[in-house]
């Protein structure tokens, strides 16, 4: 014999007379001129209330683990060690020395840390020079400035054709990138993030793009806006803004050329290109 099921209802564990006690109180409560209300609270009775759980926020929440780790993947591609660029490793090798070596000035003396950096570099043969962004505030971006190591790299010296390549070296970078209250994705992110990056200006341009989307999704899952300081469009700034490169102390500093820093298509400045080979 063939059976028929019902799902359950709310109701089903009270007897006849418990029900009727129910909608009687229900129905006389209401104003009988109001049918659809007593509909309504007649069908959640037998019915049951609905999942509050929704599947969009399922699928926001979906979406947000899937775009973390989309960043983080790109993240380890850009800041991973490749055989195609040897001399970035040898540069990145001669900059944790160099790191070693005055780390004592790291804290408490941070533009002379940087400093004696960029001569330690120098002596190695790199090309190296601290540079100086500096950018104004308009309606979007808040003003300021950044001290960071460059080096200039030819990969032929006797070749005139050949096109200088730029390295970054910031000595503190993974700093940059803290956030209140981070969420357990973002967290990852900055464990990849090194607090001395050295590479060309493609492989920093990835880094902070990503990791600025990342932030920006932790502090929207926690409530927060994203800081000016935190935006994409200023920390570009901080790197890719217009600089000025200058060798010295900081006590001291004589600019290379007062024109070199307008603007970066003009080139790079030659003033400290005697680099003869590099020591390894």
């Amino acid at each position: 014999m063939t059976t028929f099921s019902r799902t359950k209802r709310a109701t089903d564990p009270l007897d006849d007379a418990a029900k009727a006690r129910i909608f009687g109180h229900v129905s006389s409560s209401l104003d009988q001129e109001s049918p659809q209300l007593f509909e309504l609270v007649h069908g959640f009775l037998e019915d049951g209330p609905e999942e509050t759980f929704s599947d969009s926020v399922l699928s926001e929440n979906s979406t947000m683990e899937c775009s973390s780790e989309a960043s983080e993947e790109t993240i380890k591609m850009a800041l991973s060690f490749s055989d195609s660029d040897p001399y970035r490793n040898i540069l990145l090798g001669h900059v944790l020395r160099a790191v070693e070596v005055y780390s004592a000035l790291r804290s408490r003396q941070k533009s002379v840390f940087r400093d004696k950096v960029a001569s330690f570099l120098r002596e190695l043969g790199h090309d190296a020079a601290v540079c100086v962004s500096k950018w104004s505030s308009s309606v979007k971006l808040t003003g300021g400035s950044y001290d960071f190591i460059d080096v200039v790299y030819k990969p032929l010296e006797d070749d005139r054709t050949a096109v200088a390549i730029r390295y970054f070296v910031d000595l503190d970078f993974a700093s940059e990138f803290e956030i209140a209250r981070p969420t357990r994705q973002y967290a990852r992110v900055m464990e990849l993030l090194p607090r001395v990056f050295v590479g060309k200006e493609e492989n920093l341009r990835t880094a902070v793009r990503e990791s600025c989307d990342a932030a920006k999704r932790s502090l929207k899952s926690r409530g927060l806006s994203l800081p000016p300081w935190r935006r994409s469009s200023y920390l570009q700034h901080k790197w890719f803004g217009p600089y000025q490169r200058k060798v010295g102390s900081s006590l001291g500093v004589t600019p290379l050329n007062r024109d070199a820093v307008s603007c970066r298509s003009i080139g790079f400045d030659d003033a400290v290109s005697t680099r003869l080979f590099i020591k390894t």
